[in-house]
This record gives structure tokens, C-alpha cells and sequence, in this order.
């Protein structure tokens, strides 16, 4: 019950909805959360620490100090991204004995996210860019943590029996459904990516009806785009003949120009809004690009490198089963949004990641065992002739 209470308010916080009443609590109750999490992972009997994620949080949290104390941000400031690099001490910690708060986790998030898109896209004259949101402002955001928990629901689907994996069925397409409403471009590739990798890991007969139908999808491409609905739902979707007024190659651009300036420790946390004004934006749209902005190209690496070690989890499970491999997927979600937004900012999504990660380290360990055990009957098999030659 404990578990289940803890979950749902973890779960308010992930979803931003605590920014209802306070975005300060969403902050600080975001970061808070990761460290419980942390800790209460690190005290359980199946705990397993990953140095590298320990030891980089805690450069991160000491180069942004540092750069704030350099360039002289502000408090407000630099309590923000300290509590933002802190939460990724959630990522240092594993164990499969929190695997129940973290899926129940991963599912209130998605159910109430699924809900709240369609409940406001329901109440909308015209589906546009932007429009729907949550209480934090971060639409797009939304959509990636769809993505994020879809793994689990797809992996629900096969795990499941009777009513429920029903219940996980019918609730896929809702979930795709609800990512299109947002109506953002990284979530719609993100989503197309996740599942394509779930579909055609090893299903060659699937794979050959996916393969023949982004031919015939490319053939009829011209014929498509003539339709004047599928036209006119392609420029809402900013997916064609959209122009933006602040292009994502430009923000890099300005925002490298002052990294390359002030390469040791950035212009100081805080400060990349007040650079990045002139084109109406407060942030890289890029996690990298934003630590390296805030506390140097050394936290950017250092941040880098933790990703990358993240993103091994499904290079590895592709050689494993799809039950274990599917568990990663969410893992190639957040980085694919950190590419063109910023996560890294919002607390709750690191603890919706963190869970994530769990999850996906209890799934490649779940895994390893059961290739070893099998060559445990043939040793067994062996010693007695041994023995009794002896």
C-alpha cells in the first residue's frame, strides 16, 4: 500500500501536474524524489551501485557550483540546475526490489498523461502545434515520456493473460494516439522508432510487411500529399512547409559561440536565457549543448559519457531476447528528446528515467542467468566419472 501511495505521488510530480499548485515543489520535490529513490535502492538487499553515474553527478554537481560562483549567477538559478544534476543520482542504483514502485511508476504516468492529452485535445476547436500542455509548460515533453513508458505496455501485451492484456492492447494505439495530439516531431519519430524496433526484432515475416510498406508508403508519397486533409493535418504537424522563426540549427549555433567562449565553465547556470532572449527561448533545446552552456564542455563530457553508457543497455539487449530488449527502449526514447529538448531541467523526467533504467538493468540481469544455467547439467553430469575414476 505503501508502495502504491508513494507511486502516485511520484507520479504527480513526474507528469508536472504538481506545478497546479507550486513549480517550485515540483522542482524541489522532483529532485528530493530521485535521492529517496536512490537511497532507498541503495538499502535494498539486491542493491547495485554504478560508480560512474556516482561519481559523475557529483561532478556535475561541483562544476556547476564552481561556474555559478565564477560568472555570479543568481540563487534561484543556481538551485535549478543543482537540483537538476542531483536527481541523476537516481541513476547511480539498481535493484529488483524497487521494481514494483518503478513500474507502477511508469504506468500512473502514462495512464495519466494518455488521459490528459486527450481530455484537453477533446475540448479544442483545432488540433495545432502547442496547444496542449501541462500544468509545467512542457508539452513536448509529454509525448517523450509516452514513449518512455510504452515499452512497458508493449511488454505488458505479451506478459499479461485475460482481461488484462486486453486492457494493454487496446491501450497502445490510445498511446500512439495521444503522442500524435501533442502534436511534436521528435515524439512522433521517437514513437515510430520504438515501434519499429519492437515489431521487427526477430519477426522476419513482420519485418518483410514493414519493409513493403514503407516502399509502397514512399512509392504513393506524391498521391498522399495531394490529399487535402493529409496535407493540411502535415502543416499543423509542422512536418511540412513549417517555417520556425528560432530553426534548432541556429540556437546551436549562438549557443556554441558563447560555450566556445567560456569553455571551462560556461557562461554559469542561469545565464543561457538571458543569451539566448533574442530568439524568445531559455534553453539549448539540446541537453548537451545546455550543460556545456551552464557549466563547461568538462560536465558536458562528463554528461555525455553517462548517456552513452546508458544507450548500451539496448545496443547489448539487441543480442538478447525481446523481453529483455524491450525493456531498454525507453532508454533510446530520453535520448532521443534530449537531442532537440531539454529533460535534463525537469527533475520528474529523471526520476521517470531513472525508473526506466531500473527496470531495464533488472531485465539484462534477468537475462544473464538463464544462459549460464544451461551449461550447469552438462559440469554436473561430468564430475561423477571423474570421481569414480579417481
Amino acid at each position: 500500500m505503501s508502495t502504491t501511495i508513494a507511486a502516485i505521488i511520484a507520479t504527480l510530480i513526474t507528469t508536472g501536474m504538481t506545478s497546479a499548485v507550486s513549480h517550485t515543489a515540483t522542482l524541489i520535490g522532483g529532485s528530493l524524489a530521485c535521492l529517496v529513490l536512490a537511497g532507498c535502492t541503495l538499502l535494498s538487499r539486491n542493491a547495485r551501485i554504478y560508480p560512474v553515474f556516482l561519481f559523475g553527478t557529483i561532478a556535475l554537481c561541483a562544476l556547476s557550483l564552481v561556474s555559478a560562483e565564477s560568472n555570479t549567477s543568481e540563487f534561484s538559478s543556481t538551485m535549478h540546475v543543482l537540483s537538476s544534476y542531483a536527481a541523476l543520482a537516481a541513476l547511480a542504483f539498481a535493484s529488483s526490489d524497487v521494481s514494483s514502485f518503478c513500474r507502477q511508476l511508469m504506468l500512473g504516468t502514462n495512464l495519466l498523461l494518455t488521459y490528459w492529452i486527450l481530455y484537453q485535445a477533446y475540448h479544442l476547436s483545432a488540433l495545432e502545434a502547442w496547444l496542449i500542455s501541462n500544468p509545467s509548460g512542457a508539452g513536448n515533453l509529454m509525448a517523450a515520456q509516452i514513449n518512455m513508458t510504452l515499452p512497458l505496455v508493449l511488454a505488458g501485451t505479451a506478459d499479461s493473460k485475460g482481461i488484462q492484456r486486453l486492457a494493454f492492447l487496446i491501450l497502445v494505439p490510445v498511446n500512439c494516439m495521444a503522442v500524435f495530439l501533442v502534436m511534436s516531431r521528435n515524439g512522433i519519430g521517437s514513437l515510430a522508432i520504438i515501434l519499429t524496433l519492437y515489431v521487427l526484432f526477430n519477426r522476419k515475416r513482420l519485418a518483410a510487411l514493414g519493409v513493403t510498406g514503407i516502399l509502397s508508403l514512399s512509392y504513393f508519397m506524391d498521391n498522399i500529399l495531394q490529399t487535402p486533409f493529409v496535407h493540411q493535418m502535415l502543416v499543423k504537424m509542422r512536418l511540412v512547409g513549417f517555417v520556425p522563426a528560432a530553426p534548432r540549427s541556429l540556437i546551436w549555433q549562438i549557443s556554441w559561440h558563447h560555450v566556445s567562449a567560456k569553455p571551462m565553465l560556461g557562461v554559469g547556470p542561469g545565464n543561457p536565457q538571458k543569451f539566448l532572449a533574442v530568439m524568445d527561448i531559455n534553453h539549448a533545446h539540446n541537453n548537451f549543448m545546455q550543460v556545456a552552456l551552464e557549466a563547461g564542455l568538462l560536465a558536458a563530457a562528463i554528461f555525455a559519457a553517462m548517456m552513452l553508457l546508458l544507450l548500451w543497455l539496448p545496443i547489448s539487449a539487441v543480442f538478447r531476447k525481446r523481453d529483455c530488449f524491450v525493456h531498454t527502449l525507453p532508454l533510446l526514447a530520453y535520448v532521443i528528446f534530449s537531442w532537440t529538448g531539454g529533460p535534463l531541467a525537469f527533475p520528474g523526467a529523471t526520476l521517470l528515467l531513472a525508473a526506466c533504467v531500473n527496470e531495464a538493468r533488472t531485465a539484462v540481469k534477468r537475462d544473464l542467468p538463464v544462459a549460464g544455467k544451461k551449461k550447469t547439467p552438462q559440469l554436473a553430469t561430468a564430475v561423477p566419472p571423474l570421481a569414480k575414476a579417481a
